[in-house]
């Protein structure tokens, strides 16, 4: 897993664990571009010290990369709305990967935990040693046993960012049930799709390709092609004969060149090219098994869920002119149709 011999630390992340490196891409890039909106220093320097290949992840759009950013500002809004009241409180990250929220809100007297599998957290803690305040856990969030090492004495939020999207409803349920008996009380913040959002629809992810509104979604599906174009030129050849393998459209591109992607993408319908968007997606691994459209469902599980809040991902976050057509068209799409929303839960 870690090549000790090297100055940097080398990672050989596969599946679930995986989608962290691009988490963290996403929100060194846009703290790097448009720092006077996000600024997360530690996730520059983390992207400086592994010995990692980020090609794939600069395969993904600046708009889905931006989104990183965008939940890390709510989530952080969220952890200091809680330790304001709670100074003392414990904060779980469940799957945290090589997020660095702690650095970002740290008030000075809080407990945070952060739990992932063992591998992952191996490599975390090399980069990000623990201290009297933070622990890792090396646990699958599903594991009951990792309930025993959190202090909830001066209470408790559990935080679980761009994680529950890979697990289907029945682990969500056996996660929900298991902080239910264990933590009573504590609160809960998570993201989430829509059931209409990309994966459920074949839609490009949380943009939500809609037919309804044609010249809108032409402009989206242009501005991601436009934005696809660097990430092709940046992908090595391997991963671009994975992504057209994928492909199920009736014709396919000639080559792998851009010029072959360009016209091959350029005699397709609308409905092929939002098809072929999720289809590049799930070849990244870019996929979703289970959504959400309003909370309140989540009451029906298990009376002891309260719903204290549910929002659109981009809420209050600045259209600042600096960020390009595509994602600001992505913010006002998503929030208008309620593609990806922060709930925050009390049980």
């Amino acid at each position: 897993m870690i090549d000790l011999q090297q100055s940097k630390i080398k990672v050989d992340l596969s599946g679930i664990p995986q989608t962290s490196l691009l988490i963290l891409y996403g929100r060194a890039k846009v703290s790097k571009e448009h720092g006077s909106l996000f600024n997360d220093d530690k996730a520059l320097e983390l992207v400086e010290r592994l010995d990692y290949d980020f090609s794939t992840e600069k395969a993904i759009t600046d708009y889905l990369l931006f989104a990183s950013a965008a939940r890390a500002m709510q989530f952080d809004n969220k952890v200091k709305e809680y330790i304001t009241k709670h100074p003392l409180a414990s904060v779980v990250n469940l799957g945290a990967g090589f997020e660095t929220e702690f650095y970002r809100i740290d008030n000075g007297k809080i407990r945070w935990y952060d739990l992932d599998l063992p591998g992952l957290i191996e490599i975390r803690k090399r980069l990000l040693p623990e201290t009297d305040r933070s622990t890792c856990i090396a646990k699958s969030f599903l594991d009951p046993g990792w309930c025993k090492d959190v202090n909830t004495q001066n209470g408790l939020l559990i935080i679980a960012c761009g994680l529950l999207r890979y697990f289907d409803e029945a682990k969500v349920l056996q996660l929900f049930f298991l902080l239910a008996d264990h933590f009573p009380g504590c609160e809960v913040v998570f993201d989430i799709e829509s059931k209409s959002s990309s994966d459920a629809d074949g839609g490009g992810y949380g943009a939500g390709w809609s037919n309804d509104e044609p010249e809108k979604r032409d402009a989206m599906l242009a501005e991601r092609f436009k934005s696809f174009k660097n990430a092709w030129k940046a992908i090595p050849q391997s991963l671009k004969d994975k992504v057209l393998s994928t492909l199920t459209t009736a014709t396919k591109p000639s080559g792998t060149e851009w010029v072959d992607i360009e016209t091959w993408w350029n005699e397709l319908n609308a409905q092929e090219k939002s098809k072929t968007m999720h289809e590049f997606g799930a070849s990244l691994g870019i996929t979703c098994k289970w959504a959400l459209d309003d909370a309140n469902e989540m009451i029906k599980w298990d009376n002891r869920i309260k719903v204290v809040e549910q929002f659109s991902m981009f809420r209050n976050i600045p259209r600042d002119p600096s960020l390009s057509t595509s994602i600001r068209q992505f913010m006002d799409y998503t929030d208008e149709n309620g593609r990806m929303k922060i709930i925050h839960l009390r049980i």
